[in-house]
């Protein structure tokens, strides 16, 4: 009796310390608590044998930080011992487990259902329910759930915890004064705690946290004085930075900047002091913050700068970067930022802030671009304004807008660099690829003038690609939103207009196309849009089969501007109508009388193009052929020129005459062209690949994907036909599966080099065909083949053709797997591969919207029936057949034939 007197003293006072500990949440509970469950301390009139186990192997997890395994385990203890003594602490156990993994809402629920049965531990229920809400950022929650535990619990260990958690939340809700108030109130569960606890660390935070919420309530008077009140305290170096750092912030906010200024001489120090680097450069660009304030330019570089130094955090450098150019051109000096970031790209190639250097050095060749006569066309124009593409600086520039985006997603300059990425597309004549571009410049940009710019041109690139409802409301909104600055008034509102005129034209909104012609008339009467807008507005009649209407206005155009320049464009009007109507013989023949009528004006190109073209859309192809023939002889240098043999050449690809198509291709005006090089090499592949050329195919596609200017598409598209090429050449006797590991690499190259191509989820099909080719020589390829074709099924923007490919492809690695096998085991990769082919007639593989592809639902359909009949099973079979007869139409008659071969095969079987 004595004995077991002293065992239940021994387990009262262990008990008694693990609950002091499990109140607290400190890491002591892993040293005490724990400790004392593993060594068995418990006695068995306390719980049985399997109960003590339970517990301790779960707290075992919990302080071995195998949070998952303890979680499960406790969830487990709690429900095979409902009873027990302990269940509250391994809810509470369990819970604090969930909350270490992030399962927050998991957390409160677990809680709230056993709150009932937490006993001596409610507070700890709601503390760490209040912690988990806070967490998962639903602060009101939490802000209420501390409350009500410094409420109910005036006596609870974590009543500061809960005093400084409210705060904390009702600061993350900007309820500035509010937070400020719970922590100064002296009757407040914050300030009654810090009596007991004033040498806490969180005493601290919470001074500190009511200085913030005082700088953000504007009170900067009241804001210092709290954080005077911990100058005397002994704080650790961290805390004496952070009471320095915001004692700075408060007094720029303030206005005090010399003050400000000089505090920072301390901040440095203790910065310094710390041997923490994110504080030595959060010092520093506090400091370089006040002197750009003060307007101190040269000074704030220089210590910017220092952040720029070697194992700076590199969210810092960036910054700095940032700063240091941007002032750096604010004085003008370019070449001086240039070198700037030249030598900061050269030191720190791989750094996160050389997204600012990338940015500003794609800027200056662009600006190189436009100064060599470079200049930019708006949307739907006769593209007599396309700019001259100075390829090394446009390219350059694009280079290094790229790799920012690619690089730096979350960077704060991709809008930026979006913006000057669409411009240097839309100088190349890649319009539809600008629009994304201009779209996320819209969007993510600040109010601005670049946002403006970007509006703009996003509403040129919707025009372009004829969607002009879009294309009308953006260029509205510049007009709406931006009339406060000056430069985008005077010089994108006329533009804007006219735009605006236009699409309203497209759209057969001839009140609204009417509408902006009167605001350009009267905002800007001497504006180049003026005329240019009456002579859209009578097309637009025209076209409107108003054609009196249109010569009303032609008639205007002339009164009031007799001696306009564009009389000889509104005789090209006038033949673009019957264009319109696709009435290509008066168009025709308005194009031959502009032609002898306008012989030496400089539109004749334009005019003559037409006409070609004209004649090509009146199926009079051997004219066309001819006037596009004579074009490129007549106007080798104009910029029409390169498009007009383009067509020649898709002529004779279109004729199948393959080796003319190929030459003509080929034709220095498209190789020397970077608008067309990379395509015209692209078809003169194929061109080469239909009359089965294949070396010369390879050489044209090796040729593109080793032009770094190649558009990253086209060069995916390149990459995937060097592959084709490959696989379709002689093979090597000495190494039949040599051409197919080729092909290999030139496939691999798409979802290495080109990760959101479309064209990466082909690549991988492809790549494991060539490991299904490949494994003839060496099976270890069979599991490439499947990881490849896997890698198909796991892409979200494979389209449904890929994957059933891909399923079709697994299929048939399981089929060969199978020939080498044993019966049972082969019998099991058999099912497997029915299984991939049975995906594809199931539907199962669908996604929302989809429709199967006939080609691969009809291979898959034959190679289950096929495996289906070589199993006997015949039922199966035939219901494939059926299904496929239900999908494939065409095939019934087929299919019904196969259907009456399968159930000749039942009738002796049943009968």
């Amino acid at each position: 009796m004595s004995k077991n007197r002293t065992i239940r003293r021994r387990w009262f006072q262990h008990w008694n310390v693990a609950r002091t500990l499990l109140r607290g949440g400190r890491a002591g509970i892993a040293a005490v608590c724990v400790g004392w469950l593993l060594h068995g301390v418990a006695p068995v009139c306390a719980q049985d044998a399997a109960e003590t186990s339970a517990f301790k192997a779960a707290a075992r997890a919990f302080q071995d930080g195998v949070f998952e395994r303890a979680e499960r385990e406790f969830a487990e203890f709690t429900q095979k011992f409902p009873a027990s003594a302990q269940f509250a602490e391994a809810v509470l156990f369990q819970a604090r487990a969930a909350l270490k993994q992030r399962k927050l809402q998991g957390v409160v629920d677990l809680l709230t259902t056993n709150a009932a049965q937490a006993g001596g531990l409610a507070d700890q229920y709601r503390y760490w329910m209040a912690e988990a809400q806070f967490q998962k950022a639903d602060y009101p929650a939490a802000a209420e759930t501390f409350a009500l535990l410094a409420k109910d619990f005036t006596n609870s260990v974590r009543l500061l915890e809960a005093g400084y958690g409210e705060a904390l939340a009702r600061f993350r809700m900007r309820e500035w004064r509010r937070a400020a108030e719970l922590l100064r109130r002296p009757d407040g569960a914050f300030q009654q705690a810090a009596k007991v606890r004033a040498n806490d660390e969180l005493v601290v935070s919470g001074h500190l946290l009511l200085g913030e919420a005082l700088l953000e309530a504007k009170e900067f008077s009241a804001a210092e004085q709290a954080l005077a009140g911990l100058a005397e305290k002994d704080l650790i170096q961290e805390y004496r930075w952070r009471r320095q750092y915001l004692l700075c912030r408060v007094r720029v906010a303030g206005g005090w900047l010399p003050e400000a200024l000089a505090s920072t001489t301390n901040l440095l120090a203790l910065a310094a002091a710390s041997g923490q680097k994110n504080l030595l450069a959060e010092s520093v660009a506090l400091r370089g913050g006040i002197l750009e304030r003060l307007n101190q330019l040269e000074p704030a570089v220089a210590v910017y700068e220092q952040n720029l130094l070697d194992g700076t955090p590199s969210e810092y450098s960036r910054q700095a970067m940032v700063q240091v150019i941007q002032l750096t051109l604010a004085q003008n000096k370019i070449a001086e930022a240039a070198q700037k970031l030249t030598a900061f790209l050269t030191k720190h190639p791989g750094d996160a802030a050389s997204d600012v250097a990338f940015l500003t050095l794609g800027e200056v060749h662009l600006r190189h671009h436009l100064a060599q006569g470079g200049t930019n066309f708006s949307a739907g124009e006769s593209l007599t304004n396309t700019p001259t593409v100075v390829t090394n600086h446009l390219q350059a520039a694009l280079g290094y807008f790229d790799k920012l985006i690619s690089t730096f997603t979350n960077s704060l300059l991709v809008p930026k660099a979006q913006l000057e990425r669409g411009w240097c597309l839309w100088a190349e004549g890649r319009i539809a690829e600008s629009l994304p571009a201009f779209s996320v410049a819209a969007e993510k940009l600040p109010a601005s003038e670049d946002q403006a710019v970007a509006r703009f041109k996003l509403g040129d690139a919707q025009f372009f690609q004829k969607d002009y409802s879009n294309a009308v409301q953006n260029y509205r909104m510049v007009i709406d939103q931006f009339a406060n600055l000056p430069r985008v008034k005077d010089g994108l509102f006329d533009h804007a207009l006219y735009q605006m005129l236009r699409a309203s034209l497209a759209l057969n909104d001839l009140a609204g196309a009417t509408d902006a012609m009167q605001k350009i008339l009267r905002w800007y009467p001497e504006s180049f849009y003026s005329d240019r807008g009456l002579l859209l507005v009578g097309q637009s009649f025209n076209a409107a089969d108003k054609p009196g209407e249109a010569r009303s206005l032609f008639a205007d155009l002339v009164r009031r501007i007799p001696n306009s320049p564009l009389l000889p464009e509104v005789e090209l009007a006038i033949a673009r109508t019957h264009v319109q109507e696709n009435d290509w013989a008066p168009a025709i023949a308005r194009y031959d009388e502009w032609v002898g009528r306008y012989a030496t004006n400089a539109l004749r190109p334009w005019a003559e193009f037409s006409r070609a073209w004209a004649n090509y859309q009146a199926g009079r192809e051997t004219n066309a052929l001819t006037l596009f023939t004579n074009f490129v002889a007549q106007f080798p240098a104009h910029e029409l020129a390169p498009r007009a043999q383009y067509w020649v050449a898709t002529y004779h690809y279109d004729q199948k005459d393959f080796v003319s198509a190929e030459k003509n291709f080929q034709d220095k005006l498209l190789f020397q062209n970077s608008n067309f090089v990379h395509q015209a090499r692209m078809m003169a592949g194929r061109a080469a690949f239909a009359r089965q050329g294949w070396k010369d195919a390879r050489d044209h596609f090796t040729a593109l994907v080793n032009d770094n200017s190649c558009p990253p598409d086209l060069a995916a598209e390149g990459f995937f036909a060097l592959g084709d090429t490959i696989t379709r050449q002689d093979a090597d006797p000495a190494k039949p599966a040599a051409r197919f590991d080729e092909a290999r690499e030139a496939f691999s190259k798409i979802p290495l080099l080109y990760a959101t191509n479309r064209l990466v989820p082909r690549a991988w099909g492809r790549i494991g065909d060539c490991y299904f080719q490949m494994a003839a020589q060496d099976a270890k390829h069979y599991d490439n083949a499947t990881n490849a074709y896997r890698k198909v099924l796991d892409a979200s923007v494979a389209d449904v053709s890929a994957r059933y490919q891909a399923l079709i492809g697994l299929g048939q690695v399981l089929e060969r797997q199978a020939q080498a096998r044993p019966a049972p085991e082969s019998a099991a990769l058999l099912k497997g591969a029915f299984d991939h082919y049975y995906d594809i007639l199931s539907d199962a593989k669908l996604r929302d919207g989809e429709q199967p592809d006939p080609f691969w639902f009809r291979e898959a359909g034959f190679a289950a029936a096929r495996l289906a009949e070589g199993q006997t099973q015949w039922e199966v079979a035939i219901g494939i057949y059926r299904r496929m007869g239900e999908v494939l139409a065409p095939l019934r008659p087929a299919l019904d034939k196969k259907i009456e071969k399968a159930r000749e095969h039942l009738r002796p079987e049943k009968g």
